[in-house]
């Protein structure tokens, strides 16, 4: 009895230890994979936040992102389709070539309103949405219909799969005869009614089975769109101080001033600046000076017979842009801001603080902060950044990663 007790006692510790064993593999398996995705979605806002224009590039604007890789060569393709399923492009990212626990690359399929500006004509700025739908389990339910990008990580082959190099036949991706080794259908997989394999989706999430292996992330307006704000933000606070240069002390690394040592005027809705405005959006044509003009910079992303990005994706309509009477163009009598008729007070107060010369309000991805329908009351959260009867604004009381974000000239 004794004997068979201790049997027991060792059969049920010996489970044990296995069922443990297996679910400690299981969750290093999926810490991996959410290393290598992290990774790769770093990686691809990274590379989208930097994008400048060049003379190779002239249409290079943040909020891109690269084409997935097709060939397997580790590199973008130069042209993708909308929702085009490959790769992820790892050399063009500059990271080491990410794997899931099966060995496999990461996959990546990208939202066609974010492809690069010779593919999609589409603006980039923060009331651009994406396209992809993602659905948990089955099309029952919806994790989002506005995925930026998705990356996955494949798993093992099953089923039909085959992922042989040598041999080609007709991709269901693609609708062309390929190498098996870079056709999708041979790595991603299909469950509830929707297909990660399929060009633009719809996609699947779903827990692990005997047909379904793969695991997505899900990138987001959200995630890409605050980091993309903040880069325009800074370019665009740089070329109104330049504007003006009003440092007289040699500061800046740079020579702009304009001759009224003024900001532009606002603008209400056409790009042009309206004299007598002091709250509005940014003017792409400036007023009392153009931009270009003279000693005064462009705006950012001019480059050698182009508008440059923030003209071209329509930065300035989702920016509000306050100036400080004082800072404004004087009138014939002298006075700074004399013609100004929207201005209540001398300066803005930020924060409480008086003596701000600017403030610029990024809103944030649109269906975050706002529904960005009517300018300016849905793209800004507080009650103060939308009231049109003083010159007062307030840090956005949000702490939400997508909030709405200000920055000022003091």
């Amino acid at each position: 009895m004794l004997l068979v007790v201790l049997l027991l006692a060792v059969g049920i510790g010996l489970f044990a230890y296995g069922a443990v064993s297996s679910v400690s593999l299981s969750q290093q398996q999926d810490v991996k994979i959410r290393l290598a995705f992290v990774q790769v979605r770093d990686a691809l806002i990274g590379w989208s936040v930097a994008r400048t224009t060049t003379v190779p590039l002239p249409n290079a604007r943040p909020g891109e992102l690269p084409c997935p890789d097709m060939n397997n060569d580790g590199f973008e393709d130069g042209m993708c389709v909308a929702g085009a399923v490959g790769r992820v492009p790892w050399k063009t990212l500059g990271i080491p070539e990410p794997k899931d626990d099966a060995g496999e690359t990461l996959w990546y399929a990208i939202g066609g309103p974010f492809r690069i500006w010779s593919l999609n004509g589409t603006v980039i700025n923060s009331d651009t949405k994406g396209d992809l739908t993602v659905y948990q389990d089955s099309t029952a339910t919806t994790i989002t219909t506005e995925a930026v990008a998705l990356i996955f990580a494949p798993g093992a082959p099953f089923g039909t799969q085959n992922r042989d190099p040598s041999t080609t036949a007709l991709c269901p991706t693609t609708g062309t005869t390929i190498a098996l080794n870079l056709c999708a259908a041979n790595y991603l997989d299909a469950t509830g009614g929707a297909n990660n394999a399929t060009t633009a989706g719809p996609y699947v999430s779903a827990q692990r089975s005997d047909t379904f292996n793969d695991r997505l992330l899900v990138i987001t307006t959200a995630e890409l769109m605050p980091m993309v704000e903040q880069r325009v933000a800074r370019e665009l606070r740089t070329a109104l101080i330049a504007y003006r240069d009003n440092s007289g002390c040699g500061c800046y690394p740079w020579s702009y001033t304009s001759s009224c040592r003024c900001y532009p005027w606002a603008d209400i809705s056409d790009g042009t600046s309206n004299t007598g405005l002091n709250r509005g959006r940014v003017p792409t044509a400036a007023l009392p000076e153009a931009w270009g003009s003279g000693t005064i910079p462009y705006l950012p992303g001019r480059d050698t017979g182009t508008a440059g990005w923030f003209v071209n994706n329509d930065w300035r309509k989702v920016i509000y842009y306050a100036i400080g009477k004082n800072f404004l163009e004087a009138d014939a009598g002298n006075v700074k801001g004399g013609a100004c008729t929207s201005c209540i007070d001398a300066d803005l107060t930020f924060d409480g603080a008086s003596g701000n010369q600017v403030v610029l309000i990024m809103p944030g991805p649109a269906g975050v902060s706002g529904a960005h329908a009517t300018w300016p009351t849905d793209y800004f959260e507080d009650g103060e950044n939308n009231d049109a009867s003083n010159d007062w604004y307030v840090s956005p009381s949000s702490t939400a990663y997508a909030r709405d974000r200000t920055y000022t000239i003091p």
